[in-house]
């Protein structure tokens, strides 16, 4: 910025206070599950996250007569907790933009300190960006429908699974928002290259909150936060966004070289962010997305043939059987029953050892008599039985065999 010693009036001084602190939560705050900084951060943060546990649990108990809170935040980050920490954030924030702004009303204006407010809004929204941006890139946060997926009718996806199925279907729409994501973060780490970062970041951010909004993603308010800080960067160059948008008139960029210091930090900071992003989304291919190792007997099973203790009609027998993940099953009886099964299978001995929440754990043999079928028998609750299925062929789905067609005479949307 332009050194300007002009004194600056009184809402602009309390908007850049309230600005700083209310970042600062925003920047600091551990409490969600989804860990997207180091783990170093959270065990040193631990008396922090402890104290806004207490704040918001007795701010809701006893300022908003709220029912108590118990549910922290998780994967979903719109819990009641959230929204009560949140109101927190702009209440005390806007108090202590108040008391600053009295006890240092001598003080004409904040240039440094709303020079470093850009700063740190620039590079925790880039990293932030960057996080997002690799876990499309390399495709773990969407991954293809999984077999659960596409064996459930389509009117059993809530709106949020629909949306990730709709995202994880195509890995170059995955390239094309991740990188869009990841080129805007890289854009911020320069000064010259703000204004078109944030601008990006804003259309970027605008969509995921909406998408947000109305797919009920539970990232509600932590995507606003984003799009706010993206509005408070656009804000800082209203002038050249009305010159280019309004009267059309060429923008200068400074071209000052910084202080070796600031690059070198600069440089070390884009190496940390691209080396704990970037890395940490490599290292999970094995362990998440479309990479993950298959499980013994992956596959969809179509029951052809249910003998319990010598009785063919059993009214709740399996119907299918699905194993998509490493010791994990899904049952689907005769009366369409989903029942979900921990399956831990034994290929040296030609075991699988299920457990439900109704039934004792119980170990089957299985054989294949051939390609196309599985066989398994032993005892299911004290009853002997006899199971044998076919092996469903994964490409008749019409999801995975359609394709892409330049020419489509007429449309496939079913």
């Amino acid at each position: 910025m332009e050194p300007n010693t002009a004194r600056w009036g009184f809402p602009k001084r309390i908007a850049i206070l309230f600005l700083t602190v209310y970042c600062f939560f925003l920047f600091f705050d551990f409490t969600s599950s989804d860990e997207i900084f180091p783990p170093l951060f959270y065990k040193v943060m631990k008396p922090y996250i402890a104290f806004w546990d207490w704040f918001v649990m007795w701010t809701g108990k006893h300022l908003l007569n709220l029912p108590p809170i118990t549910v922290k935040p998780n994967g979903s980050g719109d819990t009641t907790y959230n929204y009560v920490m949140q109101l927190l954030w702009v209440v005390l924030a806007l108090v202590a933009a108040l008391t600053w702004a009295v006890l240092d009303k001598k003080r004409p204006a904040y240039n440094q300190l709303y020079r470093w407010l850009r700063i740190c809004i620039r590079y925790y929204f880039a990293y932030t960006l960057f996080t997002y941006g690799f876990v499309k890139v390399i495709k773990l946060q969407f991954p293809y429908p999984s077999l659960y997926k596409l064996a459930d009718p389509f009117g059993n996806s809530s709106p949020m699974g629909l949306a990730w199925s709709f995202i994880g279907y195509s890995k170059g729409y995955n390239w094309f928002i991740g990188g869009a994501e990841c080129l805007a973060g890289a854009l911020l780490f320069f000064r010259r290259t703000t204004f078109i970062g944030a601008l990006l970041a804003f259309i970027i951010m605008a969509n995921v909150a909406v998408m947000n909004l109305c797919y009920d993603i539970p990232v509600k308010v932590f995507s606003l936060n984003l799009v706010f800080l993206s509005i408070i960067l656009l804000a800082h160059d209203y002038d050249r966004i009305k010159a280019m948008l309004i009267k059309q008139r060429a923008i200068q960029i400074n071209q000052r070289w910084g202080r070796i210091l600031q690059v070198s930090l600069k440089v070390l900071f884009i190496f940390l962010a691209f080396y704990y992003t970037l890395g940490r989304a490599i290292g999970y291919l094995s362990q998440y997305g479309d990479d993950i190792a298959k499980p013994p007997l992956y596959g969809i099973y179509d029951v052809e043939q249910y003998t319990r203790k010598g009785n063919t009609a059993d009214s709740v027998s399996w119907k299918r059987l699905i194993i998509a993940f490493p010791e994990r099953a899904r049952i689907v009886n005769r009366l369409d029953t989903i029942i979900r099964a921990t399956c831990k299978v034994d290929t040296i001995h030609n075991t699988a050892t299920f457990s439900t929440p109704k039934e004792k754990e119980y170990k089957l043999a299985y054989t294949n008599p051939d390609k196309d079928h599985l066989l398994f028998t032993g005892s299911i609750s004290g009853d002997s039985v006899s199971i044998l299925m076919r092996r469903y062929d994964v490409n008749k789905f019409l999801l995975n065999n359609r394709g892409f067609h330049w020419v489509n005479e007429y449309p496939m949307n079913r």
